[in-house]
């Protein structure tokens, strides 16, 4: 007897706020574009999604019979079958253009809530004979790492993926014991090892003290500010316009560039993967706005979505919250934009704020949803920020669907608000891309193209500047070396 889980019996509070919050110009449609090399073997594509829809039932049902203090439950349609959510559609031009007009239409299709929020666009007639498959799902269903899982173990990782999710069990009940400590002899002694003992713990907790300071006021000053912004009625200049919202978008994506490069602009400057590539997409969007003469504001704000999953919890829900992060596009150098990036993530990922909102929702919606708030609040709230900025980490190698090996591999979250853009890394068998999905509007012509085609361009500028930090380093090495010599 297969035990279902409460999460797929009972829409939950995060759940129940995607399904509140869109409107019919800015749907919370989560999307995925995989290429192919030529087209899959209709019985093997039946036969993975029929083992979807068993694994996680979300894409079996759909939401309903909600009331003012009970929250909708997950229900199965009477006589669907999963077939019913399979569109196909020939290209009328073999170009990227084309599929990125196509999936762009499709983003603003709402959904049909007689059957379940998904659907799978198989697509043909790209160049060289290529196959394309379209996804989309509705936010309400799962967060990022609920559908990274679930689509992931339709492919060739599935299996891994079964072994990561019983490691992940072990290793967080390990972590929760206490580590056994080891000297290790091998490294070498260092000037701090070297002080007596009590003098090196009392600067050590000095320190710590002042550290713990430094990342308290961070957070303190940031939360504040993002507190501000929805009490006041202020908004950005920047990507707003009056009206309506656009109801067209448009859909873009960069060209790739190598993790190994980005692992050489962390040596030169530091920061992880998401601070250097937040970089570089602050200066593609700052670069776009000055190109077309419309840079009012100084910092670029993106919603920065946070999980909340235990290292154990591969759940098909929402687990997840988010901060807004301010990146400056002043004319700064790249190590000092480096270091603003730096700090901005240092307080969402310290901020109790992400937690906190989570519970609020969470626990709101699932005993009185019929006390939402007015379209107008939750318009105020999405127009804020710029954006979202998610990353999607991918497959280190190749992976295979349905027998056939995936070429590329893309996702895209849903717009904020009005004339946002959303905004997603990938990475794939050692290289990433950025995608992005924006408003169609006369005041600010294709924004997605315009971030998206300056990506690697623009990366490329850094990277040549850290390879001159690095051989200035190891020059300056070299000479030292010959001196002690």
């Amino acid at each position: 007897m297969t035990t279902v889980k409460k999460s797929d019996k009972q829409v939950g509070g995060l759940d129940t706020l995607f399904l509140k919050v869109e409107h019919p110009r800015r749907l919370m449609t989560v999307t995925s574009i995989w290429t192919f090399k030529q087209r899959l073997d209709q019985k093997q594509v039946y036969k993975v999604l029929e083992k979807l829809c068993e694994e996680y039932p979300r894409f079996a049902k759909t939401p309903a019979h909600e009331g003012f203090f009970r929250p909708a439950t997950w229900v199965e349609p009477v006589g669907w079958k999963f077939q019913d959510n399979i569109v196909t559609h020939t290209l009328e031009e073999p170009t990227r253009q084309a599929l990125q007009k196509y999936c762009a239409e499709q983003v603003v299709t709402p959904f049909d809530y007689t059957k379940p929020l998904w659907e799978l666009h198989a697509i043909s007639g790209l160049e060289d004979d290529r196959y394309a498959f379209f996804w989309k799902a509705h936010h309400a269903l799962a967060d990022g790492e609920g559908f990274i899982r679930s689509l992931l173990s339709t492919t060739s990782l599935g299996a891994t993926l079964k072994k990561l999710e019983e490691q992940s069990i072990v290793s967080h009940r390990r972590k929760k014991e206490k580590p056994t400590t080891k000297n290790d002899t091998s490294k070498p002694e260092s000037i701090w090892q070297k002080l007596p003992t009590c003098i090196s713990a009392v600067m050590g907790f000095i320190w710590l003290i002042l550290y713990k300071i430094y990342v308290y006021s961070v957070v303190t000053i940031h939360d504040l500010y993002c507190i501000m912004l929805c009490v006041l009625p202020v908004t950005r200049k920047d990507l707003y316009y009056k009206g309506l919202q656009s109801h067209e978008k448009e859909m873009a994506w960069s060209d790739d560039v190598s993790i190994k490069d980005i692992k050489t602009v962390r040596e030169a400057f530091g920061g992880t993967l998401n601070d250097v590539m937040l970089l570089v997409i602050t200066r593609c969007l700052k670069s776009y706005l000055e190109s077309i003469g419309k840079r009012n504001d100084n910092y670029i704000s993106f919603i920065i979505p946070v999980s909340l999953r235990e290292p154990s919890d591969w759940s098909f829900q929402n687990v997840v919250s988010g901060s807004w992060g301010f990146f400056s596009m002043k004319d700064l150098d790249t190590r000092h934009l480096l270091k603003q990036v730096q700090t901005e993530m240092l307080a969402i990922k310290n901020s109790y704020g992400p937690r906190m909102l989570y519970e609020t929702w969470q626990w709101f919606f699932s005993h009185a949803p019929g006390l939402s708030p007015s379209m107008s609040v939750y318009n105020h709230v999405c127009d804020i920020p710029h954006g979202v900025f998610t990353n999607v980490p991918g497959p280190t190698v190749p992976i295979q669907f349905a027998g056939e090996e995936i070429q590329e591999y893309r996702t895209f979250p849903p717009q904020s608000g009005k004339g946002s853009i959303g905004m997603a890394l990938i990475s794939y068998s050692g290289k990433v891309s950025v995608g992005a999905i924006t408003d169609v509007h006369r005041d600010y012509p294709q924004v997605a193209n315009g971030v998206c085609s300056r990506f690697a361009e623009e990366f490329q500028l850094i990277l040549d500047e850290a390879k001159m930090e690095i051989s200035k380093k190891n020059a300056n090495l070299n000479l030292r070396e010959k001196k002690d010599k």
